[in-house]
């Protein structure tokens, strides 16, 4: 998947070790991978669709503005995707480890950030 990391990284200004060290922990590199959360893919996006659409937010369904499962099993989208996503939580939070705790899973605290960041530290 290097090629589709470069260009995701290049294009939003990410390191491409980051990207795959959080692919690496989301899906295994599986671009076929289907959580039992319902999220899809090499990045482990969450869709509009699937299980997905039963969370339920206050204004409606949590994910209707995201991706369809179809869209997110594409390995390019899914990774420019969720490379998107994640640069946007940098930008909001201003800290990586903050930005990848919103990314993953809600309920563990900052395990899942600190995997990656491992995992990253590693290929840095």
């Amino acid at each position: 998947w290097g090629e589709i990391i470069d260009k995701a990284g290049q294009q939003h200004d990410l390191d491409p070790n980051l990207i795959a060290a959080i692919i690496l922990e989301e899906s295994n590199g599986d671009y076929q991978a289907y959580s039992h959360s319902g999220a899809v893919g090499l990045m482990q996006v969450m869709p509009r669709d699937g299980i997905a659409a039963t969370f339920m937010c206050i204004n409606g369904p949590c994910f209707s503005n995201r991706p369809s499962i179809q869209e997110l099993f594409d390995p390019h989208f899914n990774v420019q995707f969720g490379t998107e996503m994640i640069a946007g939580l940098i930008g909001k939070y201003g800290d990586l480890r903050e930005a990848l705790k919103a990314y993953g899973p809600k309920d563990i605290g900052y395990q899942y950030a600190d995997q990656v960041l491992n995992t990253y530290s590693t290929y840095q």
